[in-house]
């Protein structure tokens, strides 16, 4: 695994290289799907004898036709990709979520009710920060919800000795929080912005990684 993970990091270094500058049109959009298609590779790659390829193979699958989706959102800008990729992702979490119910004996009802926590977080966020979502902000609640219960479960997964499953949850839910700022808030310079995207593309791809891992644990 350690051959195909240095190709991954390696992948994701180089959409790093291209990310927001004259590189960013021709070859951003192209490149993330690869790094995206790279983390089925990876899953399948290391799980193809196992019964637990189809326990998160099908998570994985959806996140990344969301990363497909948001692809054809940067190119076209089309609120209709994003929001249909905000569904994707959702599915996503949900599948997750499902692979963590299946390795534990039990679910606590926090998992459940915290994220509402999370939810007036984010409206709090929108309000603070004059984020501009438009129609998108009832979509970006309820996928708020779901994000931050699979990663609930997740450090529930966490503080029962599942400690790479606990990371990636919290590494996704920064990822999402990222994006916020990234599509919805107005950057006075391309520097910052570069910087938030940083830190979207890196707890994203590493939490997806994480989760992988968490497969041989």
């Amino acid at each position: 695994m350690v051959v195909e993970t240095l190709i991954y990091v390696a992948l994701i270094v180089a959409l790093f290289f291209v990310c927001d500058n004259s590189l960013s049109r021709r070859y951003y959009v192209p490149l993330k799907v690869v790094c995206s298609a790279s983390f089925l590779v990876i899953l399948w790659i290391n799980q193809v004898f196992s019964q637990k390829l189809w326990t998160m193979f099908w998570a994985l699958l959806a996140c990344f036709v969301g990363d497909l989706l948001m692809g054809c959102y940067n190119t076209f800008s089309s609120k209709q990709f994003m929001a249909v990729a905000i569904i994707a992702f959702m599915f996503g979490h949900v599948g997750l979520l499902n692979y963590m119910c299946r390795i534990t004996d039990k679910t606590s009802v926090l998992v459940y009710t915290l994220p509402v926590l999370f939810c007036g977080l984010m409206v709090t966020m929108r309000k603070l920060f004059h984020l501009h979502m438009g129609v998108l902000f009832v979509p970006s609640l309820i996928y708020t919800y779901f994000v931050s219960t699979m990663t609930m479960k997740a450090l529930e997964c966490g503080l029962n000795g599942m400690v790479l499953t606990g990371i990636a949850g919290v590494l996704f839910l920064l990822s999402d929080f990222s994006i916020l700022f990234l599509y919805f808030y107005h950057f006075r310079g391309v520097k910052n912005k570069r910087i938030v995207h940083y830190i979207n593309l890196a707890t994203y791809y590493a939490a997806i990684l994480l989760f992988i891992f968490s497969l041989n644990s």
